[in-house]
């Protein structure tokens, strides 16, 4: 009898084991950082956290820092504020993604493998177009 049930406790823990497994192969890491270098704010954030596989981009920025934007339909969001640092006229948040400018907004990022997201307050025109100068 003491056979069968050691067995079965080692299974158990197996399955345990197994499972704990699963569920970190289903997780990604996120390195976010934010930088404010035009206001004076001193703004600087580096957070990394575990997301489940396929994490929406605007759900993981509203999980983790404070975030204020605007929804376009059709477009997407635009970051306004973040950290309680607003970009105000003639500034913009500029995203990168594993140091590139991102070609899409956050609303478009589904993060389904490790990624690095930047923002940087940033001088710029109002289509978002960086300064020359920066």
């Amino acid at each position: 009898m003491r056979p069968r049930v050691w067995t079965l406790v080692h299974g158990a823990w197996l399955l345990l084991a197994l499972s704990a497994l699963a569920e970190e192969a289903q997780q990604v890491a996120v390195h976010l950082e934010i930088r404010d270098e035009l206001t004076g704010s001193d703004l600087e954030v580096s957070i990394r956290r575990r997301v489940e596989r396929g994490t929406d981009g605007v759900d993981f920025m509203n999980e983790v820092v404070d975030v204020e934007y605007r929804r376009y339909p059709g477009l997407g969001v635009f970051v306004t504020s973040l950290c309680g640092v607003a970009a105000t006229s003639g500034t913009f948040w500029a995203l990168t993604i594993d140091g590139e400018r991102a070609k899409k907004g956050i609303s478009g990022l589904a993060i389904e493998r490790p990624v690095r997201i930047r923002w940087d307050l940033v001088k710029g025109d109002s289509e978002g177009r960086a300064d020359e100068e920066q």
